[in-house]
């Protein structure tokens, strides 16, 4: 099995192509270095640094096992940059809320993920490679665009149909191919690539969701602090109170936040706080029964 797959080839220089054009004009390159300097500001330099700490300890433990070869890292680095750091990155957005990370599950445990995988294996000539990632690269940024705009309606459903046929075509090819080549395969690295995405998926719920539990925890007490005293004391109980209520429950911080904490005002009372708090009790205690 070869480190890069001609489709991974194709991909790579028209990155580097892409690059290049990029670094050729000033006001590209300049926004570019804006994009740079934010995704190396302290609070989201310590967010990725934490994912990859996380995800190279996963892969130090796999390096002791038995079937682990060096060329599972190129596999494991591309689930990182495309899947792993985006969907850690998410949980701490504000459209994240307690079934994101069932919506993630849902999105990649499925049949098709066989498809895609069948599809990466068996790849095209680097020349067929090159010329079908820019076309449908293309197309799909126009049918995005076409998607959004009514009076683009019709292009949307052409574009539809052209990428439909596309990918038939794409398929069909690829079966011609993998019936020719499958027995070059590795049959043990090719199953171990295929999990890879599978098994890191699943071990990285536990940080994707401290992530989102934190995230959340944090944007409620900011809100908070503009209906409070500034008596640390006093905020101190506010949190301790919350945080025992709501545990490790994304859904109840959510709920808390939406329903309960528009009730808080600066010169609220302790004896009404924790009239506030009774309320919110009981209704996770309906929530959950």
């Amino acid at each position: 099995m070869s480190i890069l797959s001609t489709r991974e080839w194709a991909t790579l220089i028209w990155g580097c192509i892409f690059m290049l054009y990029v670094l050729c004009h000033r006001e590209i390159r300049k926004s570019l270095w804006n994009v740079i300097v934010i995704f190396f500001d302290k609070k989201l330099r310590i967010l990725w640094e934490i994912i990859l700490l996380y995800v190279l300890t996963i892969t130090m433990v796999f390096c002791y096992l038995p079937i682990w070869e060096n060329i599972y890292i190129k596999d494991i680095i591309i689930w990182f940059l495309f899947s792993g750091l985006i969907y850690c990155m998410n949980a701490v957005s504000s459209e994240a809320d307690e079934t994101y990370i069932k919506k993630i599950l849902k999105d990649n445990l499925k049949f098709t993920m066989i498809l895609e995988f069948f599809m990466s294996t068996f790849t095209f000539n680097i020349w067929i490679e090159l010329a079908i990632i820019p076309v449908i690269t293309i197309i799909t940024v126009m049918n995005v665009i076409a998607e959004k705009k009514e009076e683009y309606k019709s292009v949307h459903k052409l574009l539809d149909s052209i990428l439909a046929i596309a990918g038939f075509w794409i398929f069909y090819e690829t079966i011609k191919i993998g019936i020719n080549e499958y027995k070059q395969l590795n049959i043990i690295n090719t199953l171990v690539s295929f999990m890879i995405p599978i098994v890191y998926l699943i071990l990285i719920i536990p940080l994707e969701y401290i992530l989102e539990l934190y995230s959340k925890y944090e944007v409620l007490f900011l809100r908070m602090t503009f209906k409070e005293e500034k008596d640390k004391r006093i905020r101190l109980h506010h949190r301790t109170a919350i945080f025992r209520e709501c545990n490790f429950s994304v859904r109840k911080i959510l709920l808390f936040q939406r329903e309960y904490m528009i009730q808080m005002y600066a010169l609220m009372k302790e004896d009404e706080f924790n009239q506030l708090m009774q309320k919110f009790r009981s209704a996770c205690k309906r929530m959950t029964s």
